[in-house]
């Protein structure tokens, strides 16, 4: 299976977010800012619970981006019958007939 459009970006956004945050991580950090804002590691939590849910519906709309690009594709090449019909006007009537 192929990573559509919108997953690449997701992924790009998190590698982003995981070099900025590993760069200047200390061990224990996260701990000893919990256990001083208990606030902050439900918020953690949360964000990262939306983040999950908002990937897989980024990755559900790559399904949906795919479809367009084929409807789009197809809208496309039926369209392009037109020119061929200019072209050729006994071709179509024979198709008609």
């Amino acid at each position: 299976m192929t990573t559509g459009l919108l997953e690449t970006m997701a992924r790009a956004d998190l590698d982003a977010l995981v070099t900025a945050v590993g760069r200047d991580y200390r061990p224990g950090s996260a701990d000893r800012l919990a256990a001083l804002d208990a606030a902050w590691w439900a918020a953690l939590e949360r964000a990262e619970r939306e983040v999950g849910v908002l990937y897989g519906q980024l990755r559900d709309a790559d399904g949906i981006l795919q479809r367009w690009r084929d409807a789009v594709g197809e809208l496309y090449r039926l369209w392009m019958r037109v020119h061929e019909a200019a072209a050729e006007p006994e071709a179509v009537l024979d198709e008609v007939a």
